[in-house]
């Protein structure tokens, strides 16, 4: 232990009056309690002659050396939670690696790494108070310069000392003798006597005139007081109180945007009508979402789309609603009713309207779709997607119709045309349109996605059920998976049962 103290620390401690003084005392009444015990007859009859002056030296360095060793290892401590005499840089001998530099009159605090396990030694020693009377005026110092109010109360709340700011802030003179309590009423909530003896440290937050203060009390039964420290967090109040305030008119924003969304979603009675026996899960990620669906029906052509925009919230929302509009107007206005036709126009149409005059601000934002055209009049499905494809469901057997590789926007290859594939389709035929937040969903359990192969199964193995009740099973599936984990992506599965 001795090699582990550097030598400066050494001879500071070891010169420390109180450490001097002590070993004397132990080593004079050793030596002669030794010295009689050796030399009886000392009692009796005193000589100078009889004296053996090596022996007595010997006597009295030996108990001085223990004697100070002993101080210098006890003052080479300084345990957590204690209030520090001395004024040093402390190094964790635990794990050798946290320095922290405490004041006379501070509290010692853990090492962030070892915590209870803390073991400080003084690294750098610059001063030691050397008895309680010198650390309470080194106390006094270090509230009397401090910015922030500081007080020091005993078991009845009766103010035993208090620095000047403390006094600015109550509105008094001289604080000491008053009761804490009278200024700040919850002091008189709190168990004063127990928070002195078990040492315990608590806080709370008062107001006092429209300022906000965090009051932390410490007991220290050492000194059979407590120690309480105030600090200022008012600008840190009215922010909160601020963003709160943002917030909500974020929140109540992002809500209107929402019911804009949903305006222009298509209603429930359209898609009944069009599609009498289908499901809808769609699961935003927030409240608004970027992925969205579109349903409408010219003459025996029947358009079903299910699309997902760059994004999530309400850049998505955004890019959702011009989709939507875009869609509008190729297939409702314009008639539009080739499945590669519309996604080409749509592109081309999209890709112009986020073009700005930078050419290196130039959105690059897109989407992908999957849109189905149902041909009643020759029981036809005409398909086209953008990386989304579509599933058909026959005899609990799965069909993939796939997607080109190329999103709608821009993109290096966005010259080439999309592709349009057709089938046939049977009475009780279903179509599984969807984007991509749901297999890619990470589960609780497992931290993985729900991936394409699960996916395909849960469908496959519940297609033979009704519409309403394989939505269940999806909507359950993915909740089971899910679990406690974050949704990652908006979510959407449609699914339309055909008839002939």
């Amino acid at each position: 232990m001795l090699k582990q103290i550097p030598p400066k620390i050494f001879f500071h401690l070891a010169r420390e009056k109180r450490t001097v003084q002590r070993a004397i005392i132990i080593s004079l009444g050793i030596g002669v309690i030794l010295n009689l015990i050796n030399q009886p007859e000392l009692l009796t009859a005193f000589s100078y002659q009889k004296l053996n002056f090596v022996q007595i030296l010997l006597t009295f360095m030996v108990p001085y050396g223990v004697s100070t060793y002993s101080s210098i290892l006890s003052n080479y401590t300084a345990k957590p939670g204690q209030v520090s005499k001395l004024d040093a840089n402390l190094q964790c001998q635990r794990c050798k690696k946290t320095n922290f530099h405490v004041h006379i009159g501070e509290l010692i605090e853990e090492c962030p790494q070892c915590q209870e396990n803390t073991r400080w030694k003084p690294l750098k020693l610059f001063s030691k108070q050397d008895s309680d009377e010198e650390l309470i005026k080194s106390l006094a110092l270090f509230a009397r310069h401090n910015p922030q109010p500081l007080f020091r109360i005993n078991k009845h709340s009766t103010i035993i000392g208090a620095n000047p700011k403390s006094e600015e802030l109550l509105g008094q003179d001289q604080l000491a003798g008053k009761k804490l309590q009278e200024f700040i009423p919850e002091v008189g909530e709190m168990d004063l006597e127990e928070l002195i003896q078990q040492e315990q440290i608590k806080h709370f937050i008062a107001n006092i005139s429209d300022n906000y203060y965090n009051f932390v009390f410490k007991g220290l039964s050492t000194l059979d007081s407590i120690h309480v420290y105030g600090t200022d967090i008012t600008q840190i109040i009215q922010a909160e109180q601020q963003i709160k305030k943002q917030t909500g008119e974020i929140q109540s924003s992002i809500h209107y945007a929402w019911r804009i969304q949903s305006a222009m979603l298509p209603e429930s009675k359209l898609i009944q009508q069009v599609f009498p026996n289908h499901f809808i899960f769609y699961r935003p990620r927030n409240t608004v979402s970027g992925d969205f669906f579109w349903i409408n029906q010219i003459g025996h052509f029947r358009i079903a789309i299910a699309a997902d925009c760059t994004g999530h919230g309400v850049p998505g929302a955004f890019m959702s609603m011009m989709g939507i509009s875009l869609l509008n107007e190729i297939i409702l206005r314009e008639e539009t009713l080739k499945a590669d036709e519309i996604l080409n126009k749509l592109r081309q149409r999209l890709i112009s309207s986020l073009e700005t005059n930078n050419a290196q601000e130039t959105v690059q934002d897109g989407l992908d779709i999957s849109l189905a055209i149902i041909d009643d009049q020759n029981h036809t499905i005409y398909y086209a997607g953008a990386f989304n494809p579509l599933y058909l469901l026959r005899n609990q057997q799965l069909i993939e119709m796939k997607a080109d590789r190329m999103p709608i926007g821009k993109y290096v290859h966005d010259t080439d045309p999309f592709t349009q594939q057709f089938t046939s389709f049977e009475n009780g035929d279903r179509i599984i349109l969807f984007t991509d937040g749901y297999k890619d969903q990470y589960g609780e359990k497992y931290n993985k996605k729900i991936s394409s192969r699960r996916f395909k199964n849960l469908l496959t193995d519940s297609s033979n059920l009704p519409v309403q009740k394989q939505l269940k099973e999806i909507e359950s599936f993915f909740d089971t998976w899910k679990g406690n984990q974050e949704q990652i992506d908006d979510v959407l599965v449609m699914g339309i049962e055909l008839s002939t």
